[in-house]
């Protein structure tokens, strides 16, 4: 008994032994990224950056979406060398920093980049992470004597791609700074782009005449003619005209160099003749106007001279020719707003009772109820230069951007705008899309409507569903990394249809994501290495859609689709 009882012991501790061996075979895997980051110019490695990993939840598009807090920071070696031990498998997202380089992720282009993938098959990844040098803009702004313009205000321009069911690409401010005493300003730390720019500024000799006292015999403000000067909005090279304006194209570690001289042009005067308004005894109410500069993609107040004559007529001085958006209000007065063109000359008068009568489009939501009416915003876009002519924000009115004093909260919508041709965005709840507009006293056609001066409505046909494309690029049967995936409208450059390409960029197993995307016909495509081609020229394009997939995505769709890249 005591023998067979010493060999059942022997064989369960041999047994527990292979168990344990077992187990420690089948230890999970140390998930880890290792690599170099290098300079994007020279490939020099550049020693002691900082890189951050950030898990990206399933499901998340990696371009502008909040992600959760980082693992903390990983500085590398100063032969720029890292190692990065992760504590789970998954989609990570890398983002490297170091002194003189522009922060940004793993193999970023413009708004996209790719996140790294980990899985139990591969645990593990090398990457060779390109930091781009920052780009630099200087530059100085003088008057036309050659003296120094202090205090010019001084804006950098970025032309982004579109977003998804946007406005067409449009210049966004980027940065502002204002001149110094030696008529000096600079823009750093800027990543490679597109950028243009724009500087407003005041002659300092004309400001204190043109707000001079009024003549006590005649009642009029009377200003030297030599110093009733302006100097226009100036775009670079030098010019007042938006088309005109140079577009800088900086890549990695530019200097570029970008200086103004500013020439004064005569100043107009607008006198403005207001709507008489009395109170209770027959007083004149005062009324206060806002001037608002309209030019190509934003506007811009303007700071004025004004001076208001007994007759209650208002001149204001110091504006450079130019399309102007004047609003007039008091106490207890609605505001009264009024498009008006300024040319070159000494005086232009704008009669608010008479002044040229707007749009006045009431706009309902179809297809909304509840809360969904209050979320969602409509855009009324120039589609010659992108710009937003008007807004509303859940009843909350704007024109030309500023901000109208008046609360609705109910599915139609009045907005004023100038009459004219716009295409119309929404904005807003996630997952609603326009599928139509129904006009009453105005023309419809797809997505774009003409409005005329009076009333019009416009009913918006809203649906609730859109779509999510993903899947994976492959070339030659291998994942594509970093590769440029585009989805394009069946119907682009058919007038008056839905035109807004879709972008992503491919992760390091190959895998896109297009989500919120709008039910339609499209052709998907990949470029291997697209972001270096002109992909937005039309007969660059075509060659590329000859061997794109069409896809079809119907309301709420989540569709998967494997696409060949294409060698660019």
């Amino acid at each position: 008994m005591r023998l067979t009882s010493l060999l059942k012991i022997l064989t369960f501790a041999f047994a527990a032994s292979g168990l344990l061996a077992g187990a420690q075979v089948k230890t999970p895997p140390s998930y880890r990224i290792t690599g170099i980051v290098v300079s994007s110019i020279d490939g020099a490695p550049v020693p002691h950056s900082h890189l951050t990993a950030t898990l990206v939840p399933q499901g998340a598009h990696t371009a502008g979406r909040q992600f959760p807090s980082s693992l903390g920071t990983f500085d590398t070696d100063e032969h720029g060398r890292f190692s990065i031990a992760l504590p789970s498998a998954g989609m990570w997202r890398i983002v490297g920093s170091a002194r003189g380089y522009v922060t940004q992720a793993y193999d970023e282009h413009q708004l996209y980049s790719s996140g790294v993938v980990l899985t139990a098959a591969s645990p593990v990844i090398d990457l060779r992470f390109q930091l781009s040098p920052e780009a630099v803009i200087t530059g100085t702004v003088l008057d036309e004597a050659g003296e120094a313009v202090r205090n010019a205000q001084v804006s950098l321009l970025e032309l982004n791609p579109p977003e998804p069911d946007s406005a067409p690409a449009a210049e966004r401010t980027h940065a502002s700074a204002s001149t110094d005493d030696r008529g000096s300003y600079e823009f750093d730390g800027l990543q490679p782009g597109d950028y243009r720019i724009r500087v407003q500024a005041q002659a300092w000799y004309a400001i204190a005449a043109q707000q001079g006292p009024i003549n006590t015999e005649s009642g009029q403000h009377q200003v030297d003619p030599a110093l009733d000067v302006t100097y226009p909005l100036t775009w670079y090279p030098g010019t007042s005209d938006p088309t005109q304006a140079e577009t800088l194209e900086l890549h990695a570690g530019d200097l570029r160099q970008a200086d103004f001289q500013l020439i004064p042009v005569p100043s107009v005067h607008l006198h403005i003749v207001p709507e008489t308004s009395v109170d209770a005894n027959g007083r004149r109410m005062p009324t206060y106007p806002m001037v608002e500069r309209i030019s190509a993609g934003e506007d811009n107040f303007v700071p004025v001279s004004m001076h208001i004559d007994p007759q209650g007529t208002i001149d204001i001085g110091g504006l450079a020719p130019g399309e102007y958006e004047v609003r007039l209000q008091g106490p207890g007065q609605t505001v009264k707003p009024a498009i008006v063109n300024l040319s070159e000359g000494a005086a232009q008068t704008l009669d608010m009772s008479a002044a040229p009568s707007m749009a006045s489009v009431t706009v309902h939501l179809d297809g909304l109820a509840g809360a969904d009416v209050d979320s969602v915003r409509v855009n009324f876009i120039n589609p010659e230069d992108g710009h937003n002519v008007a807004r509303d924000n859940a009843g909350a009115y704007f024109l030309s951007g500023s901000f109208l004093q008046r609360r609705q909260r109910a599915p139609n919508r009045t907005i004023e705008i100038p009459p004219g041709r716009y295409e119309v965005v929404l904005e807003g709840k996630a997952n609603l899309y326009l599928t139509g507009i129904t006009a009453q006293s105005a023309q419809a056609n797809g997505r774009f409507v003409t409005v005329p001066s009076g009333a019009s409505i416009l009913t918006l046909h809203i649906a609730d569903g859109r779509s999510t494309l993903t899947g994976t690029a492959m070339m030659q049967g291998k994942p594509s990394i970093g590769a440029m995936v585009l989805l394009i409208p069946a119907t682009l450059g058919e007038p008056d249809n839905f035109k807004i390409v879709r972008l992503d960029q491919t992760n390091t197993d190959g895998s896109f994501e297009l989500d919120d995307v709008l039910p339609g016909q499209y052709i998907l495509l990949a470029i291997d290495h697209g972001w270096q081609i002109n992909w937005k020229d039309p007969s660059t394009l075509r060659g590329y859609l000859m061997h794109g997939i069409p896809v079809d995505l119907a309301s709420t769709q989540s569709l998967r689709e494997t696409v060949e890249t294409q060698a660019p």
